[in-house]
């Protein structure tokens, strides 16, 4: 019979091998459950570790089932009546001593079948002998998952923290029937690994870290400060750091830990240790009830033993609910006894969004902290954090980093990164260029060769090994030799990179990172590094080109984007906003395509928003995104998901009489504040967006004055005449604006312009822009067009006997030579031709030709 108290401390899947190794004992007509049956039990307990380590080791079933053969009587021993062998009683010893050694409180399958085969029975040795694991040694395969105490991949995860005590080995020894004798292994384990085993396997030592690390600490020393001060109170001395995600809350922390070490720091904090626990770590592998609360009160013991260590939580928002399983206590209820009674002292760190939402709703939680508030640095304080710091990327990446592309980090980052904080984005700006221009350098054809020797090496090794497994000795010391070449070319490989990196530095400069923002934003590097009058001056005279007799709204326009870029005007509103009035066909739609593609450098940067879809009051969730409870809460909003995944981007509110009141309080806010928070709490900002609003307001006014007489066809007196009313209309315009919108959203717009009415001489411009259109389309099918000066006036002057301006240009041209051309093409058969198109008494006549 087997003393069942030796399978305490054994994990599931371990006592699962010693009842499938028992019913093996059994088939194979043995009188007791020997080595080599408990060995083949491990194997077949799939998913556990030492299942694993067999098969990786070569060994497989095909070996037990060669080498245990079934007798032709077999034993009447039912499994519970079976007794272990003296080779198994011994390997179980083994197995105790090495999962005392490693702090494991449990034996799992891999301590057993490490025991078994360091020495193995003859039997096990013919089945090692077949997968010639003993040319492999057992110990180095093995020694990864011994070495690590609690392997919490495993299905084999202890449930307590506590390592086996000396009572419970010595009962172990009368429970096998061996002799009192001196534990093997238990002497080697030293008073100092005992004192704190859940602390040293559930945290990190900070004071230890920051002294492998060269990562200094910035400014911020009225935060270290105020927690040290908070630290030497009496009450409520646990501090809590809240701050933006990226401000510097957990490096603050190990700034303390730096202070420590040097003694630097005021005396009640002197020879103190910090801790950072990981509370995944604590919950992993917990997956019966009483485990998750069993380690976290082993925790809190052990540093309530030891008054000099201080605990760090970063995250501490997660401890709410956690292990919290089948009404069990979670992490936060079970720390509240120990932080109100001053047994334990912690510092805790979270967002101001996490504090809200599950710190500050528990206020028996809450007042056990003292908040300390870390505030985003600014401009100058950033710079020096990355002065401070450059000197471990330069290493990392083998760079230099030059001054200028360290205040060119900051100050884009700021600009064109605006959902992330300082000193994180800068530092991951910082971070990312020098890995892309490391990888674009002279070594990078170095590390690719490298990497596919690399990969070459593993592919052969495991060739190799499967030779040897199939006994094809001779081919596999032929890839034997073929390995020892990969790794002879990678070590001159990696010599000569060396030397290359060494005498040819590189340099990060202001334009690499340029680089690396125009990568992210899609904004071309040349708009980035351009001076902002250059840029304006640019803009201004490439949309004149583009946008006929509106010069006074591009004007307008430009002067606006300028105040923006100089930094003149207020930071925390759009780059511009302007509302756009006139008839159809001005070009108040081309100005805002134009405005888009030469201002963001991208024709797919223009969101339009068409506001007839907004009509209801129901409809403005859509623009924000579903609140919660309702269908499409998670999916975004129309307008806030757009611009939070682009956010330099022309924004086209169209026909913005047309949406529902509701509306134009978003848009107060976006005009005002330059932001909004989507149905989720996320805060989407519009710093970085140009906005447009059209309306049809006063349409019908410059119909009305077409009407009675307004256009004068082709007379001189045309233009000025059109001048001449245009002010008055405008006026009317204004005022029937002012009374159909709110006074609030007229008065926060940068301008309200009103399009010009075309003159005659400015629709054949419009004109010859449009046919200059179809003669580059024409190119790609390698016809040339011509035409005459009189077709362009005939055009133009037949677009302007009605009031559609530059639509009607183009119907009339789609109308009348479109289809003639079209017509001639087909005729023809052949694209190899010439086309003069002319007008002979307002008759368009268009001659064909075949080049030479």
């Amino acid at each position: 019979m087997i003393d069942n108290s030796i399978f305490d401390k054994m994990t599931l899947h371990a006592k699962n091998s010693f009842r499938e190794a028992e019913n093996l004992s059994v088939f194979y007509g043995e009188k007791t459950v020997k080595s080599e049956h408990l060995l083949y039990a491990i194997f077949l307990e799939k998913g556990s570790l030492g299942s694993n380590i067999l098969y990786d080791s070569g060994i497989r079933k095909s070996f037990f089932d060669k080498v245990l053969k079934t007798p032709q009587i077999k034993t009447k021993k039912s499994p519970g009546e079976m007794s272990l062998s003296k080779n198994l009683k011994n390997a179980i010893v083994k197995a105790y001593s090495l999962a005392n050694k490693f702090k494991y409180p449990y034996v799992g399958t891999e301590h057993l079948a490490f025991s078994i085969m360091e020495k193995p029975t003859k039997v096990v040795s013919e089945i090692l002998q077949l997968s010639y694991t003993n040319r492999k040694t057992p110990k180095k395969s093995s020694a990864n998952p011994i070495n690590s105490p609690y392997n919490i991949n495993s299905s084999e995860s202890n449930t307590k923290i506590n390592t086996l005590d000396k009572s419970f080995l010595s009962g172990l020894l009368k429970a096998l029937n061996l002799p009192n004798m001196e534990f093997p292994l238990l002497n080697q384990q030293s008073k100092k690994d005992g004192q704190t085993p859940a602390l040293d396997y559930f945290c990190v030592d900070l004071n230890k870290k920051v002294l492998k690390n060269n990562h200094l600490i910035i400014g911020r020393d009225s935060e270290l400060e105020r927690i040290a001060t908070t630290l030497g109170r009496k009450d409520k001395n646990n501090p809590l750091l809240i701050g933006d995600p990226g401000v510097g809350k957990t490096a603050l922390i190990e700034g303390l830990a730096r202070k420590i070490n040097s003694g630097n720091i005021p005396q009640h904090l002197l020879h103190k240790k910090i801790l950072s626990l990981d509370m995944a770590l604590v919950v992993a592998g917990t997956s019966f009830r009483g485990e998750f609360e069993q380690r976290l009160k082993d925790i809190i013991d052990e540093v309530s033993k030891n008054k000099d260590i201080i605990l760090f939580i970063d995250e501490i928002h997660s401890i709410v609910g956690a292990g919290n399983v089948s009404g069990g206590l979670d992490a936060a209820n079970i720390l509240k006894p120990a932080l109100t009674q001053g047994e334990i002292q912690c510092i805790g760190a979270t967002t101001l969004k996490e504090y809200k939402k599950y710190i500050e709703k528990d206020s028996a939680l809450e007042r056990r902290f003292q908040t300390v508030l870390i505030n985003e640095p600014s401009k100058e304080e950033t710079e020096k954090i990355l002065r401070g710091i450059k000197k471990n990327y330069e290493k990392f990446h083998n760079v230099t980093i030059a001054e200028e592309a360290i205040s060119q980090a900051v100050a884009m980052s700021s600009r064109y990164i605006q959902d992330r904080f300082q000193p994180d984005k800068s530092i991951d700006l910082i971070d990312e260029t020098s890995a892309r221009v490391r990888n674009n350098n002279s070594t990078s054809k170095i590390l690719k060769r490298i990497n596919y020797l690399k990969d070459e090496l593993n592919k052969t090794i495991t060739k190799k090994h499967n030779l040897v497994n199939s006994e094809k000795f001779d081919d596999a010391l032929a890839l034997r030799l073929l390995e020892k070449d990969f790794l002879n070319e990678i070590n001159s490989l990696k010599k000569k990179q060396y030397k290359l990196e060494k005498n040819n530095p590189t340099i990060i400069t202001d334009t690499d990172i340029a680089e690396t923002i125009s990568s992210l934003t899609k904004i071309p590097i040349s708009k980035l590094l351009s001076q902002v009058s250059n840029k304006i001056t640019g803009i201004n005279r490439r949309l004149n080109s583009q946008i006929i007799g509106q010069k006074e709204a591009i004007k307008s326009i430009s002067e606006t984007i300028l105040r923006s870029q100089a930094g003149v005007s207020g930071n925390n509103r759009p780059i511009g906003s302007f509302m756009f009035l006139g008839p159809s066909g001005v070009g108040k739609t081309l100005t805002a395509k134009t405005l888009a593609k030469e201002f963001f450098g991208n024709p797919e940067a223009l969101i339009k928003i068409d506001m007839s879809e907004f009509m209801e009051r129901h409809s403005v969730s859509r623009l924000l995104g579903a609140p919660a409870g309702y269908i499409g809460y998670g999916e975004g909003g129309k307008l806030t998901e757009q611009i939070r995944r682009q956010p330099y981007s022309l924004v086209l509110f169209d026909e913005i009489e047309k949406a529902h009141p509701d509306i134009f309080n978003i848009l107060l806010q976006i005009l005002e504040d330059g932001s909004l928070t989507d149905a989720e709490g996320r805060k989407v900002n519009f710093k970085n967006t140009i906005i447009i609003l059209t309306s049809n307001i006063g349409t019908n006014e410059f119909t009305k004055a077409s009407e009675i007489g307004f256009n004068f066809g082709k007379t001189i007196s045309r233009k000025k005449t059109l001048q001449t009313k245009f002010t008055h209309i405008k006026e009317k315009v204004l005022q029937n604006l002012k009374d159909k919108l709110k006074p609030e959203i007229l008065n926060r717009l940068d301008y309200i312009l009103v399009f010009n009415t075309l003159s005659q001489p400015e629709l054949k411009r419009i004109t010859n822009l449009e046919l200059k259109q179809l003669k580059k389309r024409l190119q790609n099918r390698s016809i040339v067009l011509n035409y005459s000066k009189q077709l362009v006036t005939y055009l133009a002057g037949k677009s302007s006997s009605d009031y559609k301006g530059a639509r009607y240009i183009q119907k009339n041209i789609r109308d009348l030579i479109e289809n003639k051309i079209a017509e001639e093409i087909i005729k023809s058969n052949s694209n190899e031709n010439k086309i003069f198109i002319d007008i002979k008494n307002e008759n368009i006549k268009i001659t064909t030709s075949t080049k030479k």
